[in-house]
């Protein structure tokens, strides 16, 4: 459907993105002005390539055949072929209206435009684009790129339509599952669902209703134990809306909904302790890198992805 797709930034997002389409035998291309990045990208790729194969070697691919389809460059003249270019730089405004300016001025004018944003405004990214405008679009996945199934795409009033569909059908074709969000809005879908429950889990810890490994296990093991089968609104299906009518009423008074600061999140970060990538948050991360961390996390991730599929 491509001949050539360029992924320019190859953090966290942009080598999962890579790898998801050369997973399904596409030609990607992945540019970044770091030649480090790109060294820990291809790392990156082979291990999870390495993992996918050897817990299902008849579905996923051999590490060898995704390498093949990968092309690592600093330089974005290399990528000057690609039909599409998915951005995936740092989430700051000026930095992408810049790139998207640049690649409007280069690419040729079929080429595809799609941004990895949540917490940006597409209008406001491509606000120097000339050539591109009614092909250009947003395309948010979620970290891990390459496990968790959801795309988001939004188009603007100018992206034709049919740029939009042969995006879509690609991105299915690519083993993703794709919604469309019909508003431009600040977290689009599923991040603003994420950040409700993030506000009543840390009310709860502030109010000491129950300990840290009490609240996420009451998340893990009960709405996130039905949540990895059934979206909510299917839940109240089953739940009977009448009853949710009585739930909504009794507990919307009491449910955490104010803007505010939360003093549990607050107190860690202005105490160094930003989580896995340092070696303690929430909770402490005492033996082994981020990465191992990340890697034993998502070990788990594609276990349930290989369950879901079959």
């Amino acid at each position: 459907m491509f001949k050539q797709i360029a992924i320019i930034g190859a953090g966290t997002m942009g080598y999962g993105i890579a790898f998801q389409f050369a997973q399904n035998y596409q030609n990607v291309i992945l540019v970044d002005q770091s030649e480090d990045a790109l060294v820990k990208a291809k790392e990156k790729i082979e291990k999870y390539a390495e993992i996918f194969h050897r817990k299902d070697p008849v579905q996923y691919p051999h590490a060898h055949e995704i390498m093949k389809q990968l092309t690592f460059t600093t330089s974005i003249n290399d990528a000057a072929e690609a039909d599409l270019v998915t951005e995936c730089v740092v989430e700051i405004l000026d930095v992408k209206q810049r790139l998207f300016k640049e690649m409007d001025e280069f690419f040729p004018e079929d080429t595809i435009f799609v941004s990895n944003t949540s917490s940006l405004k597409l209008t406001d990214i491509i606000r120097d684009v000339r050539k591109h405008r009614s092909r250009s679009l947003l395309t948010h996945w979620f970290n891990p790129a390459h496990i968790v199934p959801l795309v988001e795409l939004l188009q603007t009033h100018e992206t034709d339509p049919a740029v939009y569909a042969k995006v879509k059908q690609f991105l299915t074709h690519c083993g993703k599952v794709t919604i469309d969000v019909k508003k431009e809005l600040p977290g689009l879908v599923a991040n603003r669902i994420q950040i409700a429950m993030a506000r009543e889990v840390l009310s709860l810890l502030e109010d000491e209703v129950a300990s840290m490994e009490d609240i996420d296990r009451a998340v893990a093991y009960g709405p996130g134990f039905r949540l990895a089968q059934s979206g909510l609104l299917e839940i109240m299906d089953f739940g009977g809306l009448d009853v949710w009518v009585k739930v909504m009423e009794q507990l919307q008074p009491a449910i955490a909904s104010g803007i505010k600061e939360y003093p549990a999140l607050q107190s860690k970060v202005e105490a160094g302790k930003f989580g896995v990538k340092n070696g303690e948050g929430f909770f402490s991360y005492p033996n082994g890198s981020m990465d191992d961390y990340i890697f034993e996390r998502d070990e788990r991730l594609i276990d349930q992805l290989i369950l879901k599929s079959k």
